[in-house]
């Protein structure tokens, strides 16, 4: 079943890229995992781009896991700075709960909410603005150098580009590894 899965997603060009192919394999064989896909509140709808990703959870989810739709309430407060010459607007909560809001309808028409499956919303404004800082830093700041950081093309290119990158963009990738922690330590999610 689960060569099935890979095969399709090679065949409909979702593959870019991928760490370490044999062990996902080894993954979907062995058992029905969760995995996520998070979606940033800037508008308040997404745009074309997002059906890739949203059609490789329809997927998964056609396969028998569970997909994880992970509203970025929190990160969205930061700003991504990938593919963007300047930093973002910083919006309001209010506007980030409409954003929110206008989102999630988008997902019942891809995802099914019946089932041992059913996809689950969550937001990480939910655990990203409980975090304590001087712990957070302590914490999680150890294990990632600035040398690794610079080397990210969300970085890399607006450095290049002699562009400004603000500290608040420039700990985005933290947010989101600590997105992947919470998913993994809170839900089970693998992937």
């Amino acid at each position: 079943m689960n060569q099935n899965l890979i095969k399709t997603f090679q065949q409909r060009g979702y593959f870019n890229q991928c760490t370490d192919l044999d062990n996902l394999n080894k993954l979907l064989d062995n058992k029905k995992i969760k995995l996520y896909i998070g979606f940033d509140c800037t508008a308040p709808s997404l745009h074309v781009g997002s059906l890739v990703q949203i059609m490789c959870l329809r997927l998964f989810q056609q396969f028998g896991h569970t997909p994880i739709v992970l509203l970025g309430g929190g990160t969205t407060m930061v700003g991504d700075p990938s593919g963007k010459e300047e930093s973002r607007k910083i919006l309001t909560s209010a506007e980030i709960k409409k954003n929110t809001s206008g989102i999630k309808k988008v997902f019942n028409k891809f995802l099914s909410s019946k089932g041992s499956n059913k996809f689950v919303f969550l937001n990480n404004e939910k655990w990203l603005t409980k975090i304590n800082y001087i712990n957070f830093l302590r914490d999680y700041g150890k294990h990632f150098t600035i040398n690794k950081m610079l080397t990210f093309d969300s970085v890399k290119l607006r450095l290049d580009r002699e562009q400004s990158l603000s500290f608040l963009e420039f700990n985005y990738m933290i947010l989101q590894a600590y997105d992947f922690l919470e998913l993994n330590n809170k839900n089970d999610c693998t992937l």
